[in-house]
């Protein structure tokens, strides 16, 4: 199930103290995936000058009886030359039968990141800005507040370095979530070679923090979540 709930970035021309998403806050989103529900939580939070980003997915209703584990994701990074790198990203996957985790540590002074994908090990050289997958949702946040033309972006996505790419911007006049009735930016982007398209919808008004999630594919909707509380 939370295979595709693990979905949603650039050089940057600000100093570190431009930063102005909120340092601290956590999101809650009701999810549904096809037919089951479930519940999407994020946080946000700064120690010194490491900053850690938490995503935590798990079913709720009938479909908690079938699957009672949760997807954890967890990513450090830091603000150097103002640039959100990544430090260190980890993944517990407990919701399968087969249960997965992932562990990545980027060494920007050796230029690789290494770590493991279930039973494989992997070292890959870095490209220049390479983000863990959870760490790309702040790099667009951020980047749309700054007003910061995107593009692409090198992404580690298990055991590999993907190519993402921006392919559609467009302003909403009114997004409708639990959380409220919010003015929004919809950024969509889309993996090379890949039908999936990820779209995250902006809300100016909230810090850039996004209002809702989806994933989509051939024009049917996979995965959906709707922000229902949001606090700093």
């Amino acid at each position: 199930m939370k295979s595709k709930l693990n979905f949603i970035f650039i050089c940057l021309v600000f100093s570190s103290s431009s930063w102005s998403i909120p340092t601290e806050y956590s999101a809650t989103y009701s999810v549904k995936l096809k037919q089951a529900d479930g519940l999407l939580t994020t946080k946000l939070s700064k120690q010194g000058e490491l900053y850690s980003y938490e995503m935590i997915t798990q079913a709720t209703g009938i479909w908690k009886v079938i699957s009672s584990g949760t997807v954890i994701e967890r990513s450090t990074f830091k603000i150097e030359d103002t640039i959100l790198k990544t430090e260190e990203y980890h993944l517990i996957d407990n919701i399968r039968r087969k249960p997965r985790e992932s562990k990545a540590i980027f060494s920007w002074s050796t230029n690789n990141v290494s770590g493991f994908y279930k039973d494989r090990e992997f070292k890959i050289e870095l490209d220049k800005n390479t983000l863990s997958r959870i760490i790309l949702q702040l790099q667009i946040m951020h980047a749309k507040e700054r007003q910061i033309e995107m593009n692409s972006f090198s992404v580690l996505d298990k055991d590999e370095l993907k190519n993402i790419i921006i392919i559609k911007e467009e302003n909403i006049k009114e997004a409708n979530v639990p959380y409220g009735k919010y003015k929004a930016i919809k950024i969509s982007h889309q993996t090379k070679d890949s039908e999936r398209i990820n779209s995250l919808w902006l809300a100016p008004e909230l810090n850039f923090i996004p209002i809702k999630l989806t994933q989509t594919e051939n024009g049917k909707t996979n995965f959906e979540a709707n922000l229902t509380q949001l606090n700093y």
